[in-house]
């Protein structure tokens, strides 16, 4: 019976020791997390364009908790302890799905298409992932819903569609003032028209006009607009000023970014440039031929047949080819002229330095654009007059006229004399 007791009690204390220091574990249903936010940039993609999706994962998981109990029994007692601590959501793994190759994670490197190892989120705590993506280029235009799918390794997993816009409208260059037609010795300012036909802003947006450098200038060449609100339209204004004449190519390019795109938008027109000077130097009156040391007079008229006015306008002669010959003015200044004015313009030229003959002598007229301010040549307009060398036995056969006159008055005088004379023989 002794023994007995003593089996039952060397029995308990073993398994007292085999008690001592286990745990028992108990826990709730695993945390479950969710996406409370996302963006999508750019917010309205073009087929070809790439961007981002970012979402805000958060544990919305604020109960889940595990509890731990330790118990220690010996042989005269027995004691437990208990632990509870929050459950954190493990997460795995994080990637895009997509039902077709409209909408894909834009793949880098090798081939990524999801991220591993996120991290844990304790109870309430929230992440922020993007995630790249990229539209094909035969991507129609509509909205895609990819899934966000997250894997949580000791909870629920979660999917999330995000709706993701495809629309192929652009920023584009509507003409709004440009001329078809323009004068050699013109500048004007131009108008167009950057319209961003888009449901979402677009930003950096420049326009640059492009032409060959010989034909035509524009002040200036590019025009930073910034940025254009959805459907937003803004006007922006060129000087043009052509160099040569004929028919000239202009082209008008945007640049803008669609998120982080790079888009382009050309248009083409073109320009007549005629040789046409509408501020008009006219010749009034001039002679034809003038004695070599004589003053020949010359008169202009100055009319300005533009639709606008102009400044700071003159007549001057220019040289010929044998050097500037004596020309008073120097310079026939007239200043401003309003649109339809005609003003007067005269010289004197001394012809004692002239050669006999044809003389061609040129006269220039000058203005500025009172826009641009530019100034303005029309080519020399050549007044011709021949000079003619007075006679030189002029004076001599004249003095013997005078000499002569005399004498033969005399003669005459005689010759009815003696005439008369012989008469009255005759009757007596």
């Amino acid at each position: 019976m002794i023994r007995a007791k003593k089996i039952v009690a060397m029995g308990f204390v073993v398994a007292s020791l085999l008690l001592l220091a286990t745990a028992a574990v108990s826990a709730a249903d695993g945390p479950a997390v969710m996406i409370t936010d996302y963006k999508v940039e750019p917010e309205v993609l073009m087929p070809g364009d790439i961007g981002t999706i970012t979402v805000t994962i958060q544990n919305m998981d604020t109960q889940s908790s595990e509890t731990e109990t330790t118990t220690t029994t010996t042989t005269s007692y027995t004691s437990s302890t208990t632990t509870t601590s929050t459950i954190n959501a493990e997460i795995e793994s994080i990637r895009l799905s997509s039902r077709s190759r409209d909408i894909e994670w834009l793949r880098e490197g090798f081939q990524r298409s999801e991220y591993f190892n996120v991290g844990a989120l304790g109870p309430g705590e929230s992440i922020t992932i993007s995630l790249p993506i990229k539209a094909a280029t035969h991507t129609s235009e509509g909205t895609y819903f990819p899934e966000v799918c997250i894997e949580v390794d000791n909870g629920e997993n979660a999917r999330f569609p995000v709706p993701v816009k495809v629309e192929s409208s652009s920023v584009e260059i509507l003409e709004k003032d440009v001329p078809s037609k323009i004068s050699l010795s013109e500048s004007k300012e131009i108008a167009i028209v950057v319209a961003n036909n888009r449901p979402n802003s677009v930003s950096g947006v420049k326009v640059l006009v492009k032409a060959k450098s010989d034909e035509l200038e524009f002040m200036p060449e590019r025009i930073f607009v910034g940025n254009l609100a959805a459907y937003e339209k803004r006007e922006v204004n060129f000087t043009l000023t052509p160099l040569s004449e004929g028919t000239k190519d202009i082209s008008f390019e945007v640049e803008y970014k669609n998120g982080e795109n790079l888009q382009r938008c050309e248009l083409k027109s073109s320009v007549f440039v005629r040789n046409n000077a509408d501020v008009r130097l006219i010749l009034v009156d001039a002679p034809k031929s003038v004695l070599k040391g004589e003053v020949a007079k010359i008169d202009f008229d100055v009319a300005n047949g533009m639709p606008k006015d102009v400044k700071a306008v003159s007549v001057v002669p220019v040289s010929n080819g044998e050097g500037r010959v004596g020309i008073l003015p120097s310079e026939y200044f007239i200043g401003d002229m309003e649109a339809g004015d005609v003003f007067s313009a005269s010289f004197d030229i001394d012809t004692s330095e002239l050669n006999a003959g044809e003389n061609r002598i040129a006269f220039k007229l000058a203005f500025r654009d009172i826009d641009t301010d530019r100034i303005y040549e029309t080519a020399g307009y050549e007044v011709r007059i021949e000079v003619k060398e007075p006679q030189k036995d002029a004076l001599p056969a004249m003095s013997m006229s005078f000499v002569a006159l005399p004498v033969i008055l005399l003669s005459v005088v005689a010759v009815v004399w003696v005439r008369v004379k012989h008469r009255r023989r005759v009757v007596q």
